[in-house]
């Protein structure tokens, strides 16, 4: 008797006696991906024989360069946002734009500026500023801002001060951006064939990749990527990019620190004619000297990405370097969460083991605590020593606990331990009527005196809110009127109580004021 234990194994009844076999497996099959990239091995959920797949990988770099997911590189300038993916059938609600903005340059070169991911009902937008000489990362979900590391449901955002990654555990994509630079992976099994923007069409065919949103091939990917804007009314078009210079003509001796020895461990693994060549048309056609540096650190974070860290910036003479916030220093080679002194946020960042592990798990460049120290927390830039211990600073808080505070409602973020404070929420009222005779609209305190409700009331009852108990009330004439400590079982108001006296019939009427200016007073309700 012979049965399916699993996909990968069968069992067999001889004779009484059950014995498991493994499924045997067919020979791997080597896979040539025209993206240049090293093939990597998967094995499916439901398949126990692994199998080669190429990798869906898009970047861009620069004033901008791209390189499409099956390695088509061109150049486009244009000062607008478009699309680097969209899917082509809607599966996984994912789509990916880009904003481009012309950054000085006198040939009006483009650079990216910020990269929105759209998944599922979520909008992350993702950009870097220059402030004081100091880039910093900022993030927003749905519009809020966030402090990574950040992790909400099937995603996380984290950054190293220089690279912000994004991961989507459940479709297996990583997004990268930092400042000039992106980059885009995405798994071929679920998305090959059904991708289309500036990034192509992930199908390891160059072929195809300048697809048009009629779904039409240009033979031009600069022409295709015009196509791709977001917005008609927004866009400059952008003029037919400069014939870049031969490097004889113009200093690009940066380029070639691509080429040399300081990333000769990733020759074989990354293919750097692009980069090479996006670097010499930044070096002969930008006034910045430094723009050149995006190619190589374009170039180091493919390396990275693929397990090859690259120490390079000290091999261009102070021209690439890196300055971090103090007290916090560069590092090559560092990982993508910091760990801190908040135990918990170590456990969920960094030592749990989940689906976000194996797509993080890389080194790469960034801005982090020196040796002998930790960082205190992930919204924080103070490193204590590590002998020392760590010392809770003033305004941490118990994760996840919540209090009011003032017309507040405050939260403690669990993973920077930051209190968060937003105004109260009242809940929505109905407006009464009020058209019984005698009735008016009076607004109740309720909930620690910051929200207000609206109820209906006597008219005498509005001097309630002029008048405390025991008071005196000038209602009518030949009537004594005092704010009793009884309420109204309505509308909780304290109620006036009036006495009959005896008028002079004799004396012209005279009107009392009824409101002098010493008679407001709080009114107990």
């Amino acid at each position: 008797f012979i049965w399916m234990v699993s996909n990968c194994t069968t069992g067999t009844c001889t004779n009484g006696t059950v014995n498991y076999t493994n499924t045997p497996c067919p020979p791997l099959k080597p896979v040539v991906c025209a993206n240049n990239f090293p093939a990597i091995k998967v094995t499916d959920p439901n398949d126990c024989c692994p199998h080669y797949e190429c990798q869906c990988i898009c970047y861009g770099w620069g004033d901008p360069h791209y390189v499409t997911f099956d390695g088509t590189y061109y150049g486009f300038q244009g000062n607008c946002s478009y699309w680097l993916v969209k899917e082509i059938l809607p599966k996984y609600n994912f789509n990916v734009m880009i904003n481009n903005s012309y950054c000085g340059a006198a040939d009006g070169l483009s650079c990216p500026q910020s990269i929105t991911v759209f998944y599922d009902s979520f909008k992350i937008f993702i950009t870097q500023k220059d402030i004081n000489g100091i880039f910093t990362n900022q993030v927003l979900v749905n519009n809020k801002p966030i402090n990574p590391a950040y992790q909400y449901g099937d995603f996380r955002v984290t950054t190293t001060g220089i690279d912000t990654v994004l991961v989507i555990g459940a479709i297996q994509a990583k997004i990268t951006f930092s400042g000039l630079i992106f980059s885009i992976y995405l798994p071929y099994n679920l998305f090959a064939g059904n991708t289309e923007g500036q990034c192509g069409t992930c199908d390891n065919n160059r072929t195809d990749d300048c697809r048009l949103p009629d779904g039409k091939i240009d033979p031009s990917c600069p022409n295709m990527a015009r196509q791709w804007h977001t917005n008609d009314s927004s866009c400059d078009q952008p003029s037919p990019p400069p014939t870049t210079p031969a490097p004889d003509t113009c200093n690009a001796t940066l380029c070639n620190i691509i080429k040399s020895s300081v990333f000769e461990a990733c020759h074989n693994i990354i293919n750097y004619n692009p980069f090479v060549t996006g670097c010499e048309f930044d070096t002969c056609h930008s006034r910045i000297s430094r723009t050149g540096c995006t190619s190589l650190q374009a170039y180091a974070d493919a390396c990275a990405e693929a397990g090859v860290c690259i120490e390079w910036r000290n091999a261009t003479k102070g021209l690439c370097e890196y300055s971090c916030p103090s007290p916090k220093a560069y590092q090559a080679c560092g990982p993508l969460v910091e760990p801190t002194c908040d135990l918990w946020y170590n456990q969920k960042f960094i030592y749990a083991v989940n689906v976000f592990t194996a797509m993080t798990n890389v080194t790469t460049e960034g801005c982090f605590c020196p040796n002998g120290t930790i960082l205190l927390s992930s919204g924080s830039y103070e490193c204590h020593l590590t002998n020392h211990g760590c010392v809770p600073p003033k305004g941490w808080c118990s994760a996840n606990t919540t209090w009011i505070e003032g017309c507040k409602e405050c939260t403690c973020e669990e993973d920077t331990l930051q209190v968060s404070c937003s105004p109260i929420s009242c809940p929505t009222q109905q407006t009464p009527s009020c058209d019984q005779e005698g009735q008016i609209k009076v607004k109740v305190n309720y909930t620690d005196g910051c929200c207000l409700m609206e109820k209906c009331g006597k008219s005498r009852n509005v001097f309630h809110f002029l008048y405390s108990v025991g008071d005196l009330v000038p209602m009518k004439p030949c009537e004594k009127c005092i704010c009793s400590n009884q309420t109204d079982a309505s509308s909780h108001l304290h109620i006036v109580e009036c006495y009959s006296i005896p008028c002079d019939t004799n004396c012209p009427l005279v009107r009392p004021s009824l409101f002098p200016p010493s008679c407001f007073a709080h009114i107990h309700i």
